[in-house]
């Protein structure tokens, strides 16, 4: 389902019309995307959804540069890491911490593993390190302890009700008629799995009913304190 049909349906189920200034496409999206965003994080909180491919968003090419490790955490060390050049978008929160699917390298062929600047402090100190690369979030950076990554994929539930996540892809661009990236806002997934969608669709309904209902009311006692 798109963000267009979320918002038809929306539309649809209260009787609103298309150009009611009350009910903006914007404003309808957003709450859905609200209650979306509660489900989803109830379901990750039960260790659920994690493998689930359109609960997320993509940013396929995100562009790092060098770092101390010295400038990022509290440890006397000679090592350079990677960061990522602009700060992230916001990525949601639940339980467990970000709302993140995985951090892969640019091919996409090996996982990058989560860890916190705590975390990390213990690995640097063990006498063997794992051979596994760390990613940790700081500050609204993405580190990884490696000073040779250029690029990562990075794969996270984003409220993007803001943001152009567009803009952080610093991957060449790709003809706009094969990059899903191009389309409409409207046309574009909305980032829910399809399990959830009558619940979403329920929830925001009842916001809009109570929302109209008070608007309703309150227009209602304004004229009769008029007359």
């Amino acid at each position: 389902m798109t963000n267009r049909d979320i918002i038809s349906d929306l539309r649809r189920s209260n009787h609103l019309m298309e150009f009611d200034h009350m009910a903006s496409d914007r404003y309808l999206l957003t709450i859905a995307k609200k209650h979306a965003l509660l489900l989803i994080q109830r379901e990750t909180n039960k260790r659920k959804l994690w493998n689930t491919e359109n609960s997320f968003h993509v940013i396929p090419c995100l562009e790092m540069q060098q770092v101390p490790l010295a400038d990022c955490i509290s440890y006397k060390s000679d090592q350079i890491i990677s960061r990522t050049k602009l700060p992230l978008p916001k990525i949601e929160q639940g339980y467990y911490g970000y709302l993140v699917q995985g951090v892969y390298d640019i091919e996409g062929s090996h996982e990058i593993y989560p860890t916190t600047t705590r975390q990390y402090i213990n690995i640097l100190q063990r006498r063997f390190k794992p051979k596994n690369l760390h990613w940790w979030i700081q500050d609204d950076y993405l580190y990884v302890d490696s000073d040779s990554i250029e690029k990562v994929k990075l794969v996270a539930y984003f409220n993007d009700r803001d943001v152009d996540l567009t803009s952080y892809n610093s991957c060449s661009p790709v003809p706009c008629d094969t990059c899903p990236d191009c389309r409409e806002p409207l046309d574009e997934d909305f980032k829910c799995p399809g399990y959830l969608l009558d619940q979403v669709i329920q929830m925001a309904n009842q916001e809009l009913a109570n929302t109209f209902k008070r608007y309703t009311t309150d227009e209602t006692n304004d004229l009769s304190t008029k007359v």
